[in-house]
């Protein structure tokens, strides 16, 4: 009767790395090259051997995160902790609405704030343009602020505020802080200010004496002159035309200096000229 000799199936692999193992020993101990290359296959394997057991057993996420607090950990020992804020560029924003935007504490992990999400919430901070906000090591958060420029004070609803050459509001104020910006009024001032104030600038004699600009839905402006002792009306089209007579007429004959409380050149042919009304004795 046969004898039946029975063999497990893993035995010729188990040969066959055995006599891997034994091939690459032997070689190692002749070559300082083959023993690198060993002792990197062997921790490549080993390293392969535990990944895969991690993210069979579902405690790779574990392993990763414990990894990082390690990492984290042992930097912070070195001294990578957040000691420093410097704020580069403020004037009216204060520097402590730019640390509480920033969201950082002294103590904090350098590497583990946000720098863009950062970045945008202090850009959204209303005096703020633009903000870069940067990391020097080992313990120092620097945050460079360009702010936005004040360009015109502008009326509505008897409310005032500042906007931007971008026509962008920056914030309700006094009207007595800002006694030496131009005041603006009317629904779509801000928007039509930068484009006419170019075509005022020609006549700077005009320009010198104006207290407010009266923008109208219309398209057009109204010079208010002299604190509000005279109110020119200019037209919607052309309004560089009329500026250009004004300047003449100041020149030649002194309008401005009249008895008047309103020029009317909304009509090409034509000048409307309204008298001050004398005040009762």
């Amino acid at each position: 009767m046969a004898t039946i000799k029975r063999v497990s199936p893993l035995k010729p692999g188990l040969k066959g790395a055995r006599n891997w193992m034994t091939a690459q020993v032997r070689h190692a101990q002749y070559s300082r090259k083959a023993m690198i290359r060993f002792v990197v296959s062997l921790f490549l394997i080993f390293a392969a051997i535990v990944f895969v057991a991690l993210w069979l057993g579902g405690l790779l996420p574990n392993a990763q995160q414990s990894g990082r607090d390690v990492i984290k950990n042992r930097l912070m020992h070195m001294g990578f902790v957040v000691e420093h804020v410097d704020v580069l560029g403020e004037g009216a924003i204060s520097e402590n609405d730019v640390i509480r935007a920033l969201g950082v504490s002294g103590g904090d992990y350098l590497f583990e704030t946000d720098l863009k999400a950062a970045q945008e919430r202090i850009e959204n901070i209303t005096w703020v343009e633009r903000a870069v906000v940067r990391r020097l090591w080992p313990n120092r958060i620097v945050v460079q602020i360009i702010e936005r420029k004040p360009y015109a004070l502008w009326q509505n609803n008897n409310q005032f505020f500042l906007v931007d050459k971008k026509a962008s509001v920056i914030s309700a104020v006094s009207i007595a802080a800002y006694p030496d910006l131009p005041l603006i009024v009317g629904d779509g001032a801000p928007l039509n200010y930068t484009e006419f104030r170019t075509k005022l600038a020609k006549v700077s004699t005009i320009r010198d004496r104006v207290s407010a600009l009266v923008y109208h839905n219309t398209g057009r402006w109204d010079l208010i002159l002299d604190n509000g002792a005279l109110r020119v009306k200019l037209p919607s089209e052309q309004p560089e035309q009329a500026l250009s007579q004004l300047y003449r007429l100041q020149s030649n004959r002194r309008i401005l200096d009249r008895n008047i409380s309103e020029i009317d050149l909304r009509l090409p042919d034509r000048i409307v000229l309204l008298p001050k009304q004398k005040e009762p004795a």
